[in-house]
């Protein structure tokens, strides 16, 4: 058994409804433990005997079924999420304003290569990181040019973005269910 932070991609937006009652009981349905959603907006932490791929695998098919839309559905193991954590290059801007700092996880390694286009930067910095990138939005995301959808064309991959207070909480999570 292992703890799994699963990340559910644009819910809660644009008529996309989600509820958390109905994220926690699909993932209990697959046999997961220890559930738990944070905020409303599509985060999941809970023990599984899945690997990650397997477990967003399974989520992302039962919440299309269940919604009637694509459901995307990232995930990570414990020891994963924490090295993520580990790797963040903004620590000071972190600290100092955690909604303007933000980890975005694909579902799959990203390229070395990965470049964003120059156009869609102002202030912005970006940071790839094996299956993540890192953002600093100084200005804030609500008008930033550089989307989710912008990054994960660079990438390639299909990517979730949480801010840096909510990965700091579902990290807290995590260790909750993991016991330390």
């Amino acid at each position: 058994m292992t703890v799994a932070v699963a990340l559910v991609r644009a819910v809660n937006v644009g008529g996309r409804t989600l509820r958390s009652a109905d994220l926690r009981a699909v993932a209990g349905s697959l046999g997961c433990t220890a559930v738990t959603t944070y905020l409303a907006s599509g985060n999941l932490v809970a023990v599984t005997d899945r690997e990650p791929p397997a477990l967003a695998a399974a989520l992302e098919a039962a919440l299309t079924d269940l919604t009637g839309f694509e459901v995307r559905v990232v995930a990570r193991d414990l020891a994963a999420w924490d090295a993520a954590v580990a790797r963040l290059p903004y620590p000071e801007q972190a600290a100092a304003t955690p909604s303007k700092v933000a980890l975005v996880a694909f579902d799959g390694p990203v390229p070395p290569d990965a470049v964003v286009d120059p156009a869609r930067v102002d202030a912005e910095q970006v940071t790839w990181s094996g299956q993540e990138a890192y953002v600093w939005y100084p200005d804030g995301q609500g008008r930033s040019r550089l989307t989710l959808d912008v990054l994960s064309r660079a990438a390639g991959r299909t990517g979730t973005a949480r801010n840096w207070s909510t990965v700091l909480a579902l990290a807290a999570l995590g260790h909750e269910r993991a016991g330390g």
